[in-house]
């Protein structure tokens, strides 16, 4: 006889992620190609918040993770971006819609006062984050002279004739470690944000050394209380 047996799934603890952001110093084309590509990133941000927000308005639903790639996919600015920062793009319009239905399940357990709204649109005309995440088809490239190769799309090579641009690797980080790299437009500069996964360190507390650190911040507090009268007892 054979009893089966169900067992807890254990959780999946979620990997520690670092960041680091350095500021990109770049030619002017260069500087060029990340305007637009932030441009085309932000316009096709608020083209998925517009049909996410038609369809909770309409039905009542809130989008799942992968509905605004498969429905703005073929959208202009997405054919104008890279395939893959497209799709990071619009992956970060089911983010916002999935927090705000966190919220809303919060609101409706009386835990939340304030009724929450759809996530808003990006401003018109604005910049907006380009992901490249450092996996799968049209990943960067790491160049034997240090330098990161970020490949376009090939509309922007039909109208500008490039293929491709380049930035430095920063000399602390290891290539192969880093997850994603991010064009991160702020306070009227380019940054490039480096995500990579940080080792988790297990730190057991020692219970004497504890004591002893509760021991000497008593004796300091009791000296603070009466500074003259502490003193007087030494003259």
């Amino acid at each position: 006889m054979i009893v089966l047996v169900k067992t807890k799934k254990e959780k999946k603890t979620k990997p520690l992620m670092g960041i680091q952001q350095n500021l990109i110093y770049c030619d002017a084309d260069t500087k060029a190609i990340l305007k637009f590509l932030c441009e085309q990133s932000n316009s096709l941000y608020n083209c998925g918040v517009y049909w996410a927000r038609q369809i909770f308005f309409k039905t009542g639903r809130i989008i799942s993770k992968f509905d605004p790639v498969y429905e703005v996919g073929n959208n202009i600015h997405a054919q104008v971006m890279p395939s893959v920062p497209a799709q990071q793009t619009l992956l970060s319009v089911s983010e916002a819609f999935k927090s705000f239905k966190g919220l809303r399940e919060i609101f409706f357990k009386g835990e939340l006062d304030q009724k929450p709204k759809p996530p808003n649109y990006r401003t018109p005309g604005g910049l907006f984050k380009v992901a490249y995440p450092n996996v799968g088809a049209g990943k960067p490239t790491l160049l034997e002279n240090g330098l990161i190769r970020f490949p376009l799309g090939l509309q922007i090579n039909r109208w500008f004739k490039v293929k491709e641009f380049f930035l430095p690797l920063p000399i602390n980080l290891d290539f192969n470690k880093v997850k994603e790299f991010t064009i991160l437009p702020k306070n009227g500069k380019f940054y490039l944000e480096c995500s990579y996964e940080v080792e988790r360190v297990n730190i057991k507390p020692d219970i004497n050394q504890a004591l002893v650190g509760m021991k000497e911040l008593k004796t300091v507090l009791i000296w603070g209380v009466n500074p003259i009268s502490n003193l007087s007892r030494y003259h």
